[in-house]
């Protein structure tokens, strides 16, 4: 996927360029781990884009990660990507620590899924993970409030 960059924050499909400064964030990270965090990228908009439609979710920077946000009429939280030497060879899918989507998806997937307290999902940076259950995490996220 080419990081090309556009100034409109409204994500309209996986194929839609990169905010600016959002490109800046995926540039900085190690190849490996971007690689990793653009497809986890891909898989967020096509999710979005079954729930909802695709102009229905916001790409911006939140703390400085690459976030993907519901339009409010949806509801839904925040899943935010990013990765920092101390995750090592992993990467984070982050929602607010308030939702109980964490603690509901690790009932489901606690046997092939790594979450850390009641903040994060951990993905492999490379090799296989669960897509399936990754796709439900966001989902779940992108409905929280409205389920």
């Amino acid at each position: 996927m080419s990081l090309e960059r556009s100034k409109d924050d409204s994500v309209k499909g996986d194929d839609t360029p990169l905010p600016q400064d959002v490109a800046a964030v995926f540039e900085s990270y190690p190849a490996d781990k971007r690689a990793r965090l653009l497809e986890l990228r891909g898989l967020i908009l096509d999710c979005a884009e079954r729930l909802f439609d695709s102009a229905s979710v916001t790409e911006s920077l939140k703390w400085g990660e690459p976030s993907y946000r519901p339009l409010p009429k949806h509801g839904g939280t925040t899943v935010r990507l990013h990765w920092k030497p101390k995750f090592g060879d992993q990467v984070g899918l982050f929602v607010h620590c308030q939702t109980t989507v964490i603690s509901e998806m690790r009932a489901l997937y606690g046997d092939v899924l790594s979450f850390d307290g009641n903040r994060c999902l951990w993905i492999p940076a490379e090799g296989a993970y669960p897509r399936d259950a990754v796709e439900h995490f966001v989902s779940e996220a992108f409905r929280y409030g409205k389920r």
